[in-house]
């Protein structure tokens, strides 16, 4: 029998008043919890209780040993409670990490969902580029795109794909030309985003498949800051349709080549174990339900 246990069973002793009531209360045997009192006596080295045959008492060491093991032990109590509560119910801090490109995305919207309707959770959200370490940055749940951004340990649920454009701002366009084949992006600054942005362009069009290999000009480690250079006129970049339709629909964007196709790339939704507390359960439920509800609309 292990320490904890041992001091377990000696306080439910001296709470109970009896032997008897504590084997009942742990559902041992009579002969088992006084076996227990006996091996930590002995282990202590000294006697802890009293005992005649209508009753038992603390020694001096024995109320000195009952006040730091009752203690002990409520504490584990209130770790066990504490633990089945956030496993339980959808409380605590949800950590989530996504590409800082995916600001505008439906995962904010899936993510407006589950505060609006669970007012116990709070989220932290870390927006990089880069792919965490969910064991190190305590990540609940990360949305990565590409599967080069998984590792084996994770468990990666694909929810989406991300349909990916070549884009410039209207101005770029009217100070250089606009690109009728492949082969004309050459022409063109390239704004590249390594995290996203493949070796090379594949692309199914009107004349066939073809490939590119683009030579950026301007080479940056987030999605945003792509984004932003391209609004700035300084080139074309690659991307994700659902982050730039306000820019398409207004004509601040122009997109590029939109007659030929480019392969999409999967969104993951990514954890790291199957036994989920309550509140991850329920965040993957409704960020995966949402998507499903945009894949069906598009």
């Amino acid at each position: 029998m292990n320490d904890f246990k041992a001091m377990s069973v000696f306080v439910t002793v001296i709470e109970r008043g009896s032997m008897q009531a504590a084997a009942e209360k742990l559902a041992m045997t009579p002969s088992a919890i006084t076996q227990s009192i006996q091996k930590l006596e002995q282990q202590l080295k000294i006697k802890l209780l009293n005992r005649t045959t209508r009753k038992i008492s603390l020694t001096e060491a024995g109320e000195a040993f009952y006040q730091h093991a009752s203690q002990m032990q409520r504490s584990a109590e209130n770790a066990m409670k504490s633990v089945e509560l956030l496993r339980s119910s959808p409380t605590g801090t949800l950590r989530i990490s996504c590409p800082s490109g995916l600001t505008r995305s439906p995962l904010i919207q899936a993510l407006k969902l589950i505060l609006e309707e669970h007012a116990d959770f709070n989220m932290d959200l870390s927006f990089k580029d880069e792919a965490v370490d969910l064991i190190e940055e305590r990540i609940d749940i990360a949305l990565r795109i590409g599967t080069r951004a998984l590792e084996d340990n994770m468990i990666a649920r694909h929810i989406y794909d991300v349909k990916l454009a070549i884009v410039a701002h209207k101005d770029y366009i009217k100070k250089h030309f606009l690109p009728q084949t492949p082969d004309e992006l050459y022409q063109l600054d390239w704004i590249y985003f390594a995290s996203l942005d493949p070796d090379y362009l594949q692309f199914s069009g009107p004349l066939g498949k073809t490939h590119i290999q683009p030579n950026y000009r301007i080479k940056t480690n987030t999605l945003l800051a792509s984004r932003d250079l391209t609004l700035q006129g300084l080139g074309i970049s690659l991307q994700p349709i659902i982050e730039i339709e306000k820019e398409l629909a207004d004509g601040t964007l122009v997109q590029l080549l939109s007659e030929w196709e480019l392969p999409k790339n999967p969104m993951y939704l990514v954890t790291l174990q199957r036994m989920q507390s309550e509140k991850v359960r329920i965040a993957v439920q409704a960020i995966v339900d949402y998507f499903e509800r945009i894949k069906n609309i598009n």
